[in-house]
């Protein structure tokens, strides 16, 4: 049965992603990978040393395997970027409900984001 934890999709990672502590936890087979570092958001980089392929998860009740590079990830189990998303066809996406819709084979998938707090601005120049 896939793995069903914390999933962030990401259109702005060239790659998937998954938490390497996750990995060693659930006893992954981690192979090794030349040496390589990720630039995140905040413009830092952390070192990658690992790869899991064809990592199996669960998304709606259906399996999917996927390839995920092994890095510390802070806030989230996985990341799904382009990678995972070029391989979906045409995807339908609704920033303004956080709501991103698709179809694989005969079924069709509505995944929806969590709201956050709203940005407030607290001083402007």
């Amino acid at each position: 049965m896939g793995y069903r934890g914390f999933k962030l999709i990401d259109s702005g990672s060239t790659h998937n992603f998954m938490d390497v502590r996750l990995a060693q936890r659930m006893g992954c087979k981690m192979e090794p990978v030349k040496l390589q570092s990720v630039s995140v958001a905040d413009g830092s980089e952390l070192r990658c040393d690992y790869i899991c392929k064809k990592f199996n998860w669960r998304l709606q009740g259906n399996d999917f395997y996927t390839d995920v590079l092994l890095i510390l990830l802070g806030s989230c189990d996985m990341v799904l970027g382009v990678q995972w998303l070029s391989t979906l066809g045409t995807i339908q996406w609704n920033f303004q409900t956080l709501q991103i819709e698709f179809q694989l084979g005969n079924k069709r998938y509505v995944l929806r984001g969590l709201q956050g707090p709203k940005v407030k601005i607290i001083k402007q120049s």
